[in-house]
């Protein structure tokens, strides 16, 4: 007997091809919510670790901070020194902030100036 008479006496199922078609799509999507889940998965676990390195980094930092400026101020606060060094010091550091501030207000001021003259500018320019 030829192969093609046995393939013809083979009866198939009128609803084969669309209960095939039916199970490759079920198939494809159970692949999708799997890839979707490891992913979800994958994330979720990056975050957890990402978090756990932030907790520490920040512990650490705080803690060796206070620990070092606990340090400082134990070694250079002496009261039996000469205070009215410290008082010179302190107008001296005062001074220099003063200076600072009064160059950054006065920047501010020519700023402030500049921007009033662009202001002026641009409402003449709309009311034209």
């Amino acid at each position: 007997m030829k192969t093609d008479d046995l393939f013809d006496k083979i009866e198939v199922p009128a609803d084969l091809e669309s209960r095939l078609e039916t199970l490759i799509d079920d198939l494809a999507e159970k692949e999708k919510q799997s890839k979707r889940k490891a992913r979800q998965l994958r994330l979720w676990a990056v975050g957890v670790a990402a978090s756990i390195i932030l907790f520490f980094s920040a512990g650490s930092f705080f803690y060796f901070d206070r620990e070092n400026t606990i340090s400082l101020t134990a070694q250079t606060f002496h009261p039996d020194e000469n205070t009215e060094n410290a008082c010179i010091e302190a107008q001296k550091a005062l001074a220099l902030v003063s200076v600072n501030f009064n160059k950054g207000l006065n920047q501010w001021i020519i700023a402030n100036k500049e921007i009033e003259k662009s202001n002026k500018k641009l409402n003449e320019l709309l009311r034209r």
